[in-house]
């Protein structure tokens, strides 16, 4: 299982360079657009949009489309969901369906799709040190509070960047465990969950192995919470990532609101 969330990679690209800051707030902008718009010309020109900018940014589609491969059983359920419980005219051949909620469903599984998309396209052309510097000069007001913002910045970026790693590390224990023998796929729902158990115990092992490793690593380094660190590079906002910003926020608000 590849998963692409949460993994850069590197191109030279418009959506690569520019501003951290600005791809950070026009993600959010977009998840949140995304969800507000119920029409269907709305949604097919949000997906426009989402094309473009994949293609603007040179990521190959095979890449975009393994970040959403692993998602397919939470469109899935969330439409069959909506199909049965929202209430409406009945579908002749589906017994206790809806026509309302075959269309709620489609709409909200496209959602979630393009959501998953702009948080893939997000990780795949932005660096996970901008992506920290990012999230700190968002919260950069709670440090007159006492907030540590710098820990939280990493924890969450941290978080990101372990999201692949789980996954593969996962599929690589599943395809080692059925080789033994171990069957998880027949049998009842007690035979399932007990099945799990030479997976988890395994897998929790390569967690905390991880998470070891990477605070030893983060020691030798001289990382201590708190203390000020210097930057190699600063952000620094372009006349085009202003425009960009002005622009792309007007096209959402606009598909949004109308």
């Amino acid at each position: 299982m590849r998963v692409t969330l949460g993994q850069y990679l590197p191109r030279d690209s418009v959506i690569h360079s520019a501003d951290p800051r600005v791809k950070l707030f026009l993600m959010g902008l977009s998840i949140g657009a995304v969800f507000r718009i119920d029409t269907a010309l709305g949604l097919a020109l949000f997906f426009t949009l989402c094309m473009l900018l994949s293609m603007l940014s040179r990521v190959p589609m095979r890449r975009l489309l393994a970040g959403l491969s692993p998602f397919i059983w939470l469109f899935v359920l969330t439409a069959v969901l909506h199909l049965f419980m929202t209430p409406g005219r009945p579908m002749p051949w589906i017994p206790h369906a809806t026509w309302q909620g075959l269309e709620n469903g489609a709409r909200v599984g496209f959602q979630l799709v393009s959501a998953i998309w702009i948080s893939t396209l997000m990780t795949l052309t932005t660096s996970p040190l901008d992506m920290v510097e990012a999230l700190e000069w968002y919260m950069r007001p709670l440090k007159y509070v006492r907030v540590p913002v710098d820990e939280i910045a990493l924890l969450i970026m941290l978080a990101i960047r372990f999201i692949p790693l789980l996954f593969e590390e996962t599929d690589r224990i599943l395809k080692a465990q059925m080789a033994r023998g171990v069957d998880i796929e027949t049998g009842g729902i007690l035979k399932k969950v007990r099945s799990m158990v030479p997976i988890l115990v395994p897998l929790l092992h390569s967690v905390f192995r991880r998470a070891d490793d990477l605070a030893v690593a983060l020691t030798l380094r001289g990382y201590e919470p708190g203390i000020e660190r210097s930057r190699m590079k600063r952000m620094h906002a372009r006349a085009r990532d202003l425009v960009s910003l002005a622009a792309m926020s007007t096209i959402l608000v606009t598909l949004a609101w109308f």
